[in-house]
């Protein structure tokens, strides 16, 4: 199964997602990022870790996190914009800011090696964390883990 293909299945069960935004909001973390990281590891992928890094924090910085936070000044009523214009707008944002984790996603597909044996999916997901240079607390992935266990 692609990465994509398994993110969209796997981000659909609400503890997933939970512990995905929990990530991304209260830990800085980029959840496409980590999807790839768990994906890997069950997948027994190996891959260049240092090098996915790279790639997400440079997407990030300069692609996503951009998108993601004129999405959301969108969020509540902006002054003097109607409603019924920004509300439209801010939804295709939402369609653009997806297409892009998409890009995201395909492209640490690419970096990553043929499949193996299955890895710990928590062990991926650590070695990940510190190949960013800024983890977040072991439990915040434990719960990633097991929810997607």
């Amino acid at each position: 199964m692609t990465l994509w293909d398994w993110a969209l299945q796997v981000y659909a069960r609400q503890d997933v997602a939970d512990a995905c935004l929990s990530l991304q909001d209260a830990h800085g973390q980029n959840v496409p990022y980590l999807l790839w990281a768990a994906w890997a590891a069950g997948e027994g992928r190996v891959a260049d870790a240092k090098a996915a890094a790279r790639l997400m924090k440079q997407w990030d910085a300069e692609v996503g996190a951009p998108l993601r936070g004129v999405r959301r000044a969108l969020k509540a009523p902006f002054p003097a914009v109607a409603d019924t214009a920004r509300e439209p707008f801010r939804q295709a944002l939402k369609g653009v800011e997806l297409q892009g984790e998409r890009v995201l996603l395909e492209s640490l597909e690419a970096l990553s090696g043929p499949a193996g044996p299955p890895l710990d999916v928590l062990e991926g997901l650590l070695a990940a964390a510190a190949a960013s240079g800024d983890p977040p607390r072991r439990s915040a992935l434990e719960r990633l883990a097991t929810a997607l266990a």
